[in-house]
């Protein structure tokens, strides 16, 4: 199996080495890092061991700006979780922060340098109507409006087809607001109940005003969010920083008491099984996490054939790993295309597909024939 660019791979598990790479070995691997979008990660981590000193001007004055932009980002996601409480806090619901906004109210390692562009919130179906009219009157417009996007399609598309509502974009703020009800789409090969994750969720412990109130999931589901969204709902393109975000939780999670067990058994109740096997064995065999070998021998039935291994191994990799400005990149590129392929294919029946991806196909024709 194809591995991540030795270095790249070096600044995400310990970047303390880099202290001595040469400006012309350094603008290669910073050039990936930020590609991954783990450069602030790699600015902090520096910074925390004490290596930063003696860098060259320029390099130091990269990784500052990467900080700061990592700290502006999570400040504002900070203001932006107090702002949508404000706005939902006469409604007796609750509110389940995803992604980002969960690792960083749950204080999770992954968030240190993690940069959010979005919130995204779960809550119970039937909560959707009343929770969209709150936010709708607070500021938020559909984000396809905005763009001039919108349409009957896209509407029906989100409400009826997928698990959360339409984005919806702030207008003064520019934030965007993701409304689940699940983690998966309804319609794919692999559901999940929303009102399962939602019974396990727990309250936010956490002294901050602006997180009074809020959930996040249990510490299997906060895992398995992550990994459904890189290996069953998403293309696994570009997804480097997801794999990350997970070798952090499974750092993280591994000392609790019958961890293992629990993630394992919750996997098969919910039918996830097959994404975390592919989760334990490329955030292992790429970003060496410490998987035990009980669960690795536990996860193996939830595996696909060998042939479907085989060729999982030969794109997982080269999809995940960033390109670089001036190689050639037509396996990264090929691997990519086949995986998003694929992600449709798991999200929806044949017929619905073709359809979709139809009606895509015309749009992109007729906003050619108009430009």
């Amino acid at each position: 199996m194809k591995g991540l660019p030795a270095d790249l791979k070096t600044l995400i598990l310990d970047p303390r080495p880099a202290a001595a790479w040469s400006g012309e070995r350094w603008s290669h691997a910073a050039y990936l890092a930020q590609s991954a979008g783990v450069l602030c990660r790699v600015a902090i981590d520096l910074k925390t061991a004490g290596c930063r000193a003696g860098l060259e001007p320029g390099l130091e004055g990269c990784l500052l700006s990467a900080e700061r932009n990592g700290v502006r980002n999570q400040t504002l996601l900070s203001w932006e979780m107090d702002r949508i409480k404000r706005v939902l806090r006469d409604r007796d619901i609750k509110i389940v922060l995803l992604k980002g906004a969960a690792y960083l109210a749950a204080g999770i390692p992954c968030t240190r340098g993690r940069l959010s562009s979005d919130i995204d919130i779960l809550v119970a179906k039937d909560e959707l109507a009343g929770v969209e009219s709150a936010l709708l009157n607070a500021g938020w417009i559909l984000a396809k409006e905005k763009q001039g996007e919108s349409g009957d399609y896209d509407d029906l598309y989100y409400r009826r087809w997928m698990h959360e509502l339409p984005p919806m974009l702030h207008e003064e703020r520019g934030t965007v607001i993701d409304v689940h009800h699940t983690i998966l789409p309804p319609t794919g090969r692999v559901t999940a109940e929303g009102r399962e994750l939602l019974e396990l969720a727990e309250p936010v412990d956490s002294q901050a005003q602006e997180l009074e109130g809020y959930f996040v999931l249990c510490d299997t589901d906060m895992l398995l969010h992550s990994v459904v969204h890189l290996f069953q709902d998403g293309e696994i393109r570009g997804g480097l920083r997801d794999l990350v975000d997970q070798r952090d939780m499974i750092a993280h999670f591994a000392g609790r008491p019958g961890f293992w067990d629990r993630l394992i058994d919750r996997a098969e109740h919910l039918g996830l099984g097959r994404p975390l096997f592919y989760c334990l064995r490329y955030a292992s065999v790429l970003l060496d996490a410490p998987v035990p070998e009980s669960a690795f021998t536990a996860a193996k039935r939830f595996g696909p054939s060998g042939s479907v291994l085989m060729l999982m191994d030969r794109l997982v990799p080269r999809a995940l790993t960033p390109n670089y400005l001036f190689e050639s990149h037509r396996a990264a590129n090929l691997a990519g295309e086949l995986l998003y392929i694929r992600s449709h294919w798991l999200r929806m029946p044949p017929l619905m597909l073709a359809r979709h991806l139809g009606i895509k196909a015309w749009r992109r024709l007729g906003a050619t024939m108009t430009a």
